[in-house]
C-alpha cells in the first residue's frame, strides 16, 4: 500500500510517497516529472521487501519552495543527504534525470549513508563537460539548458496551451511513447503555483560559477564514487545521447564497481516505458548491494 508521508528540511516539507518496510530506497525524479511517477518502481521494491520512498525535489511542490531561491546542486545533494540521515543512512539510491544528477553529487559528498546507486538517463558526471564536446549531436540536444536560463520566456513558452510544451518535451525525449497518465501527473505537478518556476531555476544555477555552492558542487562531482553503481539509458533516448557513455564511464571512477546497461526500446523516461526491465535490473542491483552498517 502506497502511504503518503512529508520528509522535511529546515521549514521546507517535501511530500513523498512511501511503499514496504524493509531497506530504505530513495527515488529522485528529475524534469519536467514528479515524485508520482515511481509508481511502477514504489510496488516493485515493496513487494520485494525494500522501503521505497519517493519525494517530491527542492521547488516541485509549493510546501517546499526555496523561500532563499537557492536551487543549487549543493541545495539538492544536501537535501537528499539529509533524507537519508532521517531514513538511518544504508540507502539504496535511485535517480533519474536531474535525480540522476543529484544522486552522483550526495553518493559522492557522503557515501556512508548509501548502500548503491542507481542512475537514470544521465550518464555519469565526472567526465560529462568534456564528453558533451566530443559526441558533436549532444550539444544540439542540450540546446534546450541555455534555453531554459533564459528569464520568463521558458515559462511563457512551457504554459502554453495548457502546457503543451511539457508534452513536447516529453514527446521528443522518448520518441514513439505516450506518456498517458504519466505525462497528466507531471503537468499537474508543474501547473501549482511557483513550481515551473523553481524548476526551472535549477537550470539558471547552472551558470553561476563563482557562487560557493557552485565551487562545492564541482568538488563533489570530481571525486570518486565509493558505492556500487549502476547507470541505465534508454537507447533511444532524445535528451542524451547513449554514445556519452563511451567518455563517461571510467572503471577508476568507481571504487565499488559500476554497471552499465542499455536498453533497448526506450528513451528518456525509460523506468516508465519499459517498468518490467528496469525494475528487474534495479532489483538485482540492490541485491547484490546489502546495506553496509
Amino acid at each position: 500500500m502506497v502511504k503518503q508521508v512529508e520528509l522535511v528540511r529546515g521549514d521546507m516539507r517535501f511530500p513523498a510517497l512511501m511503499c514496504g518496510d524493509g531497506e530504505p530506497v530513495l527515488l529522485l525524479h528529475g524534469f519536467p516529472d514528479c515524485h508520482q511517477n515511481w509508481a511502477p518502481q514504489l510496488h516493485a521494491l515493496a513487494a520485494a521487501g525494500y522501503c521505497a520512498v519517493a519525494p517530491a525535489m527542492r521547488g516541485y511542490a509549493p510546501s517546499c519552495l526555496a523561500l532563499d531561491g537557492d536551487y543549487s546542486l549543493r541545495a539538492a545533494a544536501e537535501d537528499i543527504c539529509g533524507f537519508a540521515a532521517q531514513l538511518g543512512g544504508a540507502v539504496h539510491l535511485v535517480g533519474h534525470d536531474w535525480g540522476a544528477a543529484v544522486g552522483y553529487l550526495a553518493a559522492a559528498r557522503s557515501p556512508e549513508l548509501f548502500s548503491s546507486l542507481t542512475a537514470l538517463a544521465i550518464p555519469p558526471i565526472k567526465r560529462l563537460p568534456k564528453a558533451v564536446l566530443r559526441v558533436p549531436e549532444q550539444l544540439l540536444l542540450s540546446a534546450y539548458m541555455e534555453f531554459f536560463q533564459l528569464p520568463l520566456v521558458p515559462e511563457w513558452t512551457l504554459r502554453r496551451d495548457n502546457l503543451s510544451g511539457i508534452e513536447w518535451l516529453w514527446r521528443r525525449w522518448s520518441p514513439g511513447w505516450d506518456g498517458g497518465e504519466a505525462l497528466a501527473n507531471a503537468r499537474r505537478t508543474l501547473a501549482q503555483p511557483g513550481v515551473l518556476t523553481a524548476a526551472l531555476n535549477w537550470y539558471r544555477h547552472l551558470p553561476r560559477f563563482w557562487t560557493p555552492a557552485h565551487k562545492e558542487a564541482r568538488r563533489w562531482m570530481a571525486r570518486s564514487i565509493e558505492v556500487p553503481t549502476l547507470v541505465m539509458l534508454g537507447r533511444k533516448d532524445g535528451c542524451m545521447s547513449p554514445r556519452l557513455l563511451e567518455h563517461t564511464v571510467n572503471e577508476r571512477d568507481f571504487l565499488a564497481g559500476v554497471q552499465v546497461e542499455t536498453v533497448a526500446d526506450a528513451g528518456h523516461f525509460l523506468h516508465l516505458e519499459r517498468p518490467e526491465r528496469i525494475n528487474s535490473l534495479l532489483l538485482s542491483h540492490l541485491a547484490a548491494s546489502p546495506p553496509l552498517r
